[in-house]
């Protein structure tokens, strides 16, 4: 049964903690894809995830934990009592772990990659470029409340993880390197790793 965007919000404000896990925050959004834009929208998915600059564009959005882009064409049927449903358009279907602010996390991908956000999400309904208060607006009432929400690391940012798993790398080759030094070298070599891990500590 389709659930209104009064009653998306509705059910947000009630529950607003669901979308979230210690520092995590999970973002679901569903926008019905344009007729005849499917095929240009797998496309231009297809081709922005093979385009290495816009990708490293990406990549530095580091308080991204995860993010997905799919197209729904149907429902699947598990058998009774569900009921099969038909979809009337098919859905593009995005979704995110971040760390942050809401607000901070819809800008900056229009700062950073507004060319990827025209190319893929200029084919779907309800997609606002600008001003950035109605394009939030407009995100707010397309966002699906969370109904289970599990995150391993909830109290680390993606950026801490990242720095953690870059530490224990280090710290790996340090300890192979002083595995038979003596006091002396392994004073001076300890200092040098201490300050060579600065960023990651």
């Amino acid at each position: 049964m389709a659930v209104t965007a009064q009653e998306r919000e509705s059910i947000a404000a009630q529950a607003p903690s669901r979308n979230t896990c210690g520092r995590a925050i999970a973002m679901t959004l569903a926008n019905p894809i344009k007729p005849h834009r499917r095929k240009l929208l797998r496309l231009n998915l297809w081709v922005t995830g093979r385009i290495p600059a816009l990708m490293a564009r990406l990549y530095k959005l580091s308080f991204i934990h995860f993010a997905r882009l799919t197209i729904v064409s149907e429902f699947p049927y598990n058998g009774p009592p569900q009921v099969p449903e038909r979809v009337a358009h098919e859905y593009l279907f995005f979704i995110s772990n971040y760390n942050g602010y809401w607000t901070q996390y819809n800008d900056a991908f229009y700062r950073v990659v507004p060319d990827l956000m025209d190319l893929v999400w200029g084919n779907v309904y309800g997609h606002v470029t600008a001003p950035a208060g109605a394009r939030n607006r407009q995100i707010h009432k397309l966002e699906f409340t969370a109904s289970h929400y599990y995150s391993a690391y909830p109290e680390a940012s993606a950026t801490m993880v990242q720095s953690a798993l870059e530490l224990k790398k280090r710290f790996g080759r340090f300890q192979a390197e002083m595995r038979d030094a003596d006091p002396s070298r392994f004073q001076e070599g300890f200092r040098r790793f201490v300050a060579e891990v600065q960023r990651d500590l």
